[in-house]
């Protein structure tokens, strides 16, 4: 007489059993869309006169590599901001470069630096900073152009046994009368190459393609433009991430060594960015395009700007050229465009970020993840050379 109520008990237990472990999963649900939290934890002032960036920080030897923004100077200085050395860098000198941007440490005791020529060359010099070699560049000339931007890094080096090692993004490695879109049109994306590899124990680069099979527009086979990708490598863990400019997709690899293998494709959204790719006829300001992505320990950072609207840009356009060309309305233009942040980890995104804790533009990411953001003007004197370290606030 008791067998039927124990049944009754079992089947009951096992049904709640079974609507638990249904539910757990989405217990997990990551919203992509939930506002992350940064802290600011540090910061270091570059006592200088003239406005600088940093370029790289050397963990072991607690040192940045800065780099006078306008300037031709590069500075050595140490973890608490302050000045070891000072290198007049440009110039027709043994020793110099005639221009350059961007430049990293090369282990402990030496430093790379990108030349802005037709061939892109790297130049490798040691701790006092003399010139220790030339290194062929990936480039073929000035066709596709020259895109400047003072708070990235197109090439990430490092050291092996003594040997150097440079993977990095070069949008000038192909001739464009060969890639003429209006003949090949999508086909653009399965023939150019735009990353490269350089290994000293080859003494050769080896070119890959950025353009990842997955991304909308190449296997569509739709030409969009150039939208050349943006390229970060953590050297640590071996993964490297891809942002094509356009669309809405980030792409995470594993370096083998010689290649990009193994692409994984996130989902990016955020609620101010459009997620329509663009014609390519239109004015690229009218569309949320990536400007550029690091890594900050195991996560990614991926950065836009929003969208200018049309109505202000055409109303902006009609003025005339001389209205067009004024600095002053150039600002309020640009003001329409506000950065916006999305993090990623583990393969999809976990949260966006709609302010920085600070007032800057992020500058660089470190594998500790840190990120540096380099203080906007203020009106304390040379504020401009203040630089936050923030970090994500986990739960």
């Amino acid at each position: 007489m008791n067998k039927f109520p124990l049944i009754t008990l079992s089947v009951l237990f096992g049904t709640l059993l079974f609507s638990c472990s249904e539910k757990s999963p989405e217990s997990n649900v990551i919203d992509p869309h939930q506002e992350l939290r940064f802290e600011v934890y540090d910061s270091i002032m570059v006592d200088v006169l003239e406005n600088v960036v940093l370029l790289d920080y050397q963990e072991d030897l607690d040192q940045y590599l800065v780099k006078e923004q306008r300037g031709s100077k590069v500075l050595l200085v140490d973890g608490k901001g302050e000045m070891i050395k000072e290198v007049e860098l440009v110039g027709e000198g043994p020793n110099q470069i005639q221009f350059f941007l961007e430049g990293r440490f090369l282990g402990k005791d030496r430093f790379i630096f990108k030349e802005i020529s037709g061939t892109m060359d790297f130049h490798v010099f040691d701790k006092d900073f003399q010139k220790l070699e030339k290194i062929n560049g990936p480039a073929e000339g000035f066709g596709a152009g020259i895109f400047i931007s003072f708070f990235r890094q197109s090439f990430t080096p490092w050291t092996e046994n003594g040997e150097i090692f440079i993977l990095g993004e070069e949008v000038n490695t192909y001739n464009p009368g060969d890639m003429d879109p209006d003949k090949i049109g999508g086909g653009f994306y399965s023939q150019v190459k735009t990353g490269f590899f350089y290994n000293s124990n080859q003494d050769s680069i080896n070119y890959l393609s950025l353009y990842p099979e997955a991304w909308v527009p190449r296997s569509n086979n739709r030409w969009i433009g150039q939208s050349f990708p943006f390229l970060s490598l953590d050297v640590e863990r071996k993964k490297a991430a891809v942002l094509p400019p356009i669309g809405n997709q980030l792409f995470l690899f594993d370096f083998d060594g010689n290649s990009l293998i193994n692409e994984t494709a996130v989902a990016l959204s955020h609620p101010d960015r459009d997620l329509e790719i663009p014609d390519p006829e239109r004015d690229n300001r009218l569309y949320p395009s990536f400007s550029d992505v690091k890594f900050f320990g195991e996560y990614q950072l991926a950065m836009f700007y929003t969208a200018i609207p049309e109505d202000v840009l055409i109303e902006f356009q009609s003025k005339g050229e001389d209205y067009a060309r004024s600095p002053e309305n150039q600002k309020d233009l640009a003001g329409y465009r506000k950065p916006c942040y999305m993090v990623v980890k583990g393969n999809q995104q976990i949260g966006i970020l709609t302010e920085l804790p600070v007032e800057g533009s992020v500058n660089l990411g470190l594998s500790d993840g840190t990120l540096f953001v380099k203080a906007a003007d203020g009106e304390v004197e040379r504020d401009y050379n203040l630089f936050y370290k923030i970090r994500m606030v986990e739960d």
